[in-house]
């Protein structure tokens, strides 16, 4: 049987093209945008020198035009990089279109937080409203996932724009909370999690976090880089 045909050329394509996306949103299409590399490792999930030399390897290839200056970065997308924008719109497009209206399904790989997930859903205000809205006390601290492909990010993109339960923001007079959208989810076979999209997040585009009522990792018997799917219900 022959192999499905990949949309993507290679891992190193899809990444370059995360970046150059970016700096889309950053304006870079149009004129040059100054940046810190510190604030784009932090947009990428990338360390500062890995950021760094990224972009200067970008530059080699022709994708990007860069000049370093005392505010920063300074960056243009340059012909060859919006070509290869524009070279998977309609590839993108098509993917969309796969999508269910009632779940959508991702694939990523086990990896270590941060450990900010525990600290916020110990707090009431989040903890309060997740009973509520979804049904259960959840355990303090999130599954994180590596998304595998451009194809999950895309997916994780339109879950941002598509509506789902939202759990308000909050201040407990000292400082506030952001909101979170979340939806009912399932792990493999296991029901009862969620997916949780906050509003202000440390993590980049390619990282999905997901709560449950347990520690998801001991019931799942899950390690760093083991692959699990995800569905995700719409309604």
């Amino acid at each position: 049987m022959a192999s499905k045909k990949k949309w993507y050329e290679t891992k190193e394509e899809l990444e370059t093209l995360k970046i150059l996306l970016t700096l889309a949103k950053l304006g870079a299409l149009n004129k040059h945008v100054t940046l810190s590399t510190r604030n784009l490792a932090k947009i990428l999930g990338f360390s500062q020198q890995s950021s760094s030399r990224k972009l200067k390897k970008l530059a080699e290839e022709g994708y990007i035009s860069r000049l370093v200056s005392p505010r920063g970065e300074e960056v243009r997308i340059t012909r060859k990089g919006l070509s290869l924008i524009t070279k998977y719109h309609e590839e993108l497009s098509n993917l969309l279109k796969t999508v269910s209206l009632g779940t959508v399904m991702l694939k990523g790989t086990v990896i270590r937080g941060l450990g900010e997930g525990r600290y916020y859903l110990l707090l009431n205000g989040y903890v309060d409203q997740i009973k509520k809205k979804l049904g259960f006390k959840p355990y303090p601290g999130t599954l994180n996932l590596k998304l595998k492909t451009m194809n999950d990010i895309v997916k994780k993109a339109e879950l941002l724009k598509t509506p789902g339960i939202i759990i308000e923001g909050f201040s407990n007079g000292l400082r506030t909370y952001g909101r979170v959208k979340a939806f009912k989810a399932k792990i493999n076979n296991v029901e009862n999690v969620a997916v949780i999209l906050p509003e202000r997040t440390s993590h980049g585009l390619d990282v999905l976090e997901i709560i449950a009522p347990f520690n998801i990792r001991k019931k799942l018997n899950l390690k760093d880089g083991d692959e699990i799917t995800v569905t995700v219900y719409l309604q």
